[in-house]
């Protein structure tokens, strides 16, 4: 699973940070943002980038998903193999 923020349609309710930490932070702009794997923002809510979700974490990351009121967390479409 790779995912990022949408931008545009985060509230910057930071639900999404609370819940998995390791991948999301609210920004200074009050916008939440994907992390990539050294706890760095990812610019434009990492948009056209994301970030890879190991598998062990799926369901936490699912879990903000359900819970962000802006519904604003997508997933990125895996290339086949």
């Amino acid at each position: 699973m790779k995912i990022y923020v949408d931008q545009i349609e985060c509230t910057g309710s930071g639900q999404c940070e609370q819940i998995a930490p390791r991948f999301f932070t609210v920004l200074d702009t009050g916008l939440a943002t994907v992390v990539d794997d050294e706890g760095r923002p990812l610019l434009d809510g990492g948009a056209g980038v994301g970030t890879d979700v190991p598998e062990a974490s799926i369901g936490e990351v699912r879990d903000a998903i359900d819970v962000c009121p802006g519904a604003c967390i997508r997933e990125i479409a895996r290339e086949p193999h």
